[in-house]
């Protein structure tokens, strides 16, 4: 039962992730895509046209994968964070419930 919790809860926080990143505008660099572009623009055939829009798919799936990639990132970055921060907490918890005596000193 934990793991199945674990894992819906990283995927709802790895999709949640992979939108904001994928929101982000970027600007993909492509010599093929220039190629198309300049070509459909000096020559606006059906033929020119199909290859910039397919150039512009290659765009996509690349765009697609860096978020993937950006935002697996993150997540993996903030759940160590967490964890280590969740930790720390815990020791120091324990350090303090072992050294002080049984009440506590602000009961009087």
């Amino acid at each position: 039962m934990h793991v199945m919790k674990f894992l819906l809860r990283f995927l709802g926080i790895y999709a949640t992730a992979f939108v904001l990143v994928y929101l982000i505008p970027e600007h993909i660099h492509r010599r093929d895509f220039d190629r198309a572009f300049i070509t459909w623009l000096h020559d606006r055939t059906p033929q020119n046209e199909a290859m910039l829009e397919a150039e512009r798919r290659k765009n996509e799936i690349i765009h697609i994968g860096d978020s993937a990639v950006i935002a697996l990132a993150f997540v993996a970055l903030g759940s160590g964070i967490y964890y280590v921060l969740r930790l720390a907490q815990r020791k120091l918890n324990r350090h303090r419930a072992s050294s002080g005596t049984s009440e506590s000193p602000y009961v009087r």
